[in-house]
């Protein structure tokens, strides 16, 4: 998985590497920000899953990291209102510490309601948008829930406004909501 579809200059040309030594430098990238090398020989699987550069892309992330996609954000974007990627992997981070997720949980972020993060259509989504924390102004999201894809397709529902994404408020809010809907449960110490 590639966190929050975010890669390095270095980290693409590593990816490009792999694919010249094990897939006929072929590469597809997926709606999903991450990457799939076709048609490595099954004899090469092994050596492929030992490269250095698959400990920093796991093909086989936990449950959170696995769903996340992310919008360029105000790192990048004129439009973005709040800071996405950066945040979005710091927030799967620290639930994927907290909890025991069982089942994959895709988590979409934009930054503004263009919604090139496609939070409608995520299980989470979180959409920059104002937020107050101890009476001052701060970056916040909205919470959308319930977004599915495939054949039956709904879009996700405004769970929460102006979440603030300061982390001692947004990890709770999140930890809850993974716990009461996706039947997350706390990690044992």
């Amino acid at each position: 998985a590639i966190p929050a579809g975010r890669l390095t200059a270095e980290d693409a040309n590593g990816i490009s590497a792999l694919a010249d030594k094990y897939s006929a430098g072929e590469i597809r990238l997926t709606v999903e920000q991450n990457v799939i090398l076709p048609n490595v020989a099954k004899d090469q699987v092994d050596a492929l899953l030992a490269e250095p550069l698959l400990k920093k892309f796991s093909p086989n992330p936990a449950n959170l990291s696995r769903g996340l996609v992310s919008c360029t954000g105000s790192q990048f974007c004129p439009v973005a209102i709040v800071e996405t990627k950066n945040r979005a992997m710091a927030l799967v981070e620290e639930l994927e510490k907290q909890l025991d997720v069982p089942q994959l949980v895709r988590m979409h972020w934009t930054g503004c309601p263009n919604s090139c993060g496609q939070v409608q259509v995520a299980d989470i989504g979180f959409m920059g948008a104002p937020a107050k924390l101890d009476g001052k102004a701060v970056e916040g999201v909205n919470i959308y829930l319930g977004g599915e894809i495939g054949e039956d397709p709904k879009l996700g529902a405004v769970y929460k406004k102006g979440v603030p994404c300061e982390p001692s408020v947004l990890v709770p809010t999140v930890a809850e909501l993974l716990k009461e809907k996706f039947g997350a449960t706390e990690k044992s110490a």
